[in-house]
């Protein structure tokens, strides 16, 4: 079970610098990619890590991607970021670092 959550927090940190490195996210000042998105693990004892970002606007840019985000940092810039991990090209990354981290591939 140790080794299962140890990876479980690993395969999260490896997912927040994924997204960082995509440059999806929102960037005016960095300070939502960089300071206010970060791997919450207050629950990993119910095996449970999330990547929160925690600002007054993060939620307002996420559900609402027709807004005109400044592409001159983060060229991808948009709402919906974690998009690419669920339902887009990066859909089964979780599942793979995952499973590499546990030794199973």
């Amino acid at each position: 079970m140790k080794k299962a959550r140890e990876a479980l927090l690993r395969t999260a940190h490896e997912v927040r610098a994924d997204l960082r490195a995509s440059g999806t996210m929102p960037f005016a000042s960095g300070h939502l990619q960089n300071e206010a998105t970060y791997v919450d693990a207050s629950r990993i004892s119910q095996d449970i890590a999330a990547i929160v970002s925690d600002t007054a606007y993060a939620r307002r840019k996420f559900f609402r991607p027709e807004f005109n985000f400044d592409r001159r940092v983060n060229r991808q810039a948009g709402g919906r970021w974690f998009d690419a991990y669920t339902v887009g090209g990066k859909k089964g990354m979780v599942r793979d670092v995952f499973a590499r981290l546990m030794g199973v591939k």
